[in-house]
């Protein structure tokens, strides 16, 4: 098995920053990891990956020394354990608005005695080779991240009871979905989701927990950083390579493309 620095880096209090992977390819893993990411999120909610893909996005993160992270389509304990069993370093679950929610994610996650994961000869034990098995559930505990978002008002109210949650350690700010809930869908900057961003920093400081946010904005990032945030995921692959393929063709145009 694998092991990642991500929780022991928190723990220092260090920020570890990351970058969503969208468009389901191995080579965008790869290119984040040599880049220097911590870890790679690789979304299973709005992208079009399944845990059989999966498992080939986690093996090219590993390869590159770059930790991956699914963002799961939902909190369904068999989608948890699937996604855990190909070897994901850690799940992101959408939509965590309840204390109850949070539970079942959290015992979906680990195995006894902290939860109730499933136990297979899986990519993630190794296949077996790994022994004994009761050093490679304490090592799968300690690894893997957990993590909710925080993406909807309903949430809101219920904040302090997630963070109290054995298990969950990462409390995540979704800003574009967060945003919508708020009626005012689009602002997403910090002024416009400030009161929850900040109840998130709160509440995770006060029960032991990280608070996690995306942003697309590199300055943005440093800003959260210098706020608290721990786990900072900046920007996408697809947005890296829409701006990427702007910049060249803004130079390669430039004065009108029939000029060319």
């Amino acid at each position: 098995m694998k092991q990642n620095d991500l929780k022991k880096r928190m723990a220092d209090s260090k920020t570890v920053f990351g970058l969503f992977i969208n468009s389901g390819s191995t080579i965008a893993c790869e290119i984040a990891g040599l880049s220097g990411f911590d870890f790679v999120m690789i979304d299973s909610e709005h992208g079009p990956t399944d845990p059989i893909r999966n498992r080939d996005l986690i093996t090219a993160a590993e390869y590159r020394d770059v930790a991956p992270i699914v963002r799961v389509p939902n909190g369904d304990y068999d989608t948890i354990l699937r996604t855990l069993d190909v070897g994901a370093h850690g799940i992101m679950v959408p939509q965590v608005n309840t204390q109850e929610q949070a539970q079942a994610v959290a015992e979906a996650a680990l195995y006894t005695p902290k939860g109730n994961r499933g136990v297979a000869t899986t990519r993630a034990g190794d296949y077996g080779f790994f022994q004994p098995m009761s050093e490679y559930f304490r090592q799968a505990n300690e690894r893997n991240l957990v993590i909710v978002q925080c993406e909807n008002v309903k949430a809101v109210p219920n904040l302090d009871e997630i963070c109290k949650i054995p298990g969950i350690d990462v409390v995540f700010v979704g800003p574009y979905d967060l945003s919508a809930s708020m009626k005012t869908p689009g602002k997403v900057d910090y002024e416009s989701i400030r009161p929850i961003a900040d109840l998130v920093l709160e509440k995770t400081s006060a029960n032991g927990k990280f608070a996690g946010i995306f942003t697309k904005d590199p300055t943005e990032a440093r800003m959260y950083e210098e706020m608290g945030f721990r786990f900072i995921i900046v920007s996408t692959d697809i947005s890296c390579l829409v701006s990427g393929c702007r910049q060249a063709a803004d130079r390669i145009y430039e004065g009108g493309k029939n000029e060319i």
